[in-house]
């Protein structure tokens, strides 16, 4: 298309200098001859050829015009297809990161259920899931803000779940330590009690 749409442009302004140049020439002529008839004649041709330079130069000019705001609508239909395009993009990221935090506050909410459970130091644990469960319900109003909240929710979270951690190795020992003076206990009982037998 741009090679056929450049020849007629060519040919339109060749003929309007070669109209142009002929028009001249015929002037030159008509002043070295000097005589009424032929410089009425010069003159009318030189009219005649300088407007239809200009109807010629005119018609390129509308034809550049046409063809520039063809392309500018072109590319401006193409802005839109791809602005509508980033605008499901950002839909479906925004979609992505709801589901992201639906997941992240189900975790949490398993997370909160099995913290009940724990013993009186793991209060603090609780409190900081529940103050991220509200960090993550506040999420979903700003979605902008959700990626720093998040990240501040997963910090959080990793800091509980150590804890969580240090608190179940204590439990654990506890437990153990339990085990081991309840089987001392036991072994003494039984002592006493074979001593008396």
């Amino acid at each position: 298309m741009a090679s056929t749409r450049r020849n007629p442009r060519s040919r339109r302004a060749l003929g309007a200098t070669g109209l142009l140049i002929t028009a001249v020439l015929v002037a030159i002529a008509g002043i070295v001859v000097s005589t009424v008839p032929v410089l009425i004649a010069a003159t009318t041709y030189a009219v005649l050829t300088g407007v239809i330079a200009a109807r010629l130069l005119s018609n390129e000019l509308a034809e550049r015009r046409r063809t520039w705001s063809l392309e500018r609508s072109v590319m401006v239909d193409d802005n839109r297809r791809a602005a509508v395009a980033r605008s499901r993009e950002h839909i479906e990221f925004a979609n992505h990161m709801s589901s992201k935090i639906m997941l992240r506050e189900a975790q949490l909410d398993e997370l909160r259920d099995s913290l009940v459970t724990a013993e009186i130091d793991l209060a603090k644990v609780r409190e900081r899931v529940s103050e991220e469960r509200a960090r993550s319900k506040a999420l979903e109003a700003d979605t902008e803000a959700a990626k720093s909240d998040l990240e501040s929710a997963q910090f959080d979270l990793a800091r509980a779940l150590d804890a969580l951690a240090e608190s179940e190795s204590a439990e654990l020992d506890a437990r153990a330590q339990l085990l081991a003076w309840e089987q001392t206990a036991s072994d003494n009982e039984h002592r006493q009690h074979d001593r008396s037998a």
